[in-house]
């Protein structure tokens, strides 16, 4: 019986540094330019297929600029890595498609997303 509880014991202990040592880490700072970029150009092409003022062309062309910075700060990222521009750019189109499909099913995480986005890569940077 001793045996048993010390075994049990002995097993619960080590769980939480089994569940650490499997556990994956947040996203890096290079995921958040990705999704950040994907977003940016999202919304771009929301704020294009929208109405079609000024405002909104001027607001459009300002995120596609915004995601064209962040592409490029991804790819030096990258290259940095000894990873090719192309790899970038593949990474960068699965954030868009991952992205686009969760703004398809809840519209209102895209401006959650470009708030946040907003915040962490300000236009005038």
């Amino acid at each position: 019986m001793r045996i048993g509880i010390f075994i049990l014991l002995a097993s619960l202990s080590s769980a939480p540094a089994l569940a650490a040592s499997t556990a994956k880490p947040g996203p890096s700072q290079t995921d958040y330019m990705f999704q950040c970029g994907a977003t940016f150009i999202i919304n771009a092409h929301a704020l294009q297929d929208g109405p079609k003022s000024a405002k909104a062309r001027a607001q459009a062309q300002a995120y596609e600029s915004r995601f064209n910075k962040l592409a490029a700060m991804a790819e030096a990222s990258f290259e940095e890595n000894r990873m090719s521009k192309s790899e970038a750019r593949t990474y960068l189109q699965k954030h868009v498609d991952t992205m686009s499909a969760i703004f398809a099913k809840d519209p209102d995480s895209m401006k959650r997303f470009v708030t946040l986005c907003d915040a962490r890569f300000p236009d005038k940077q």
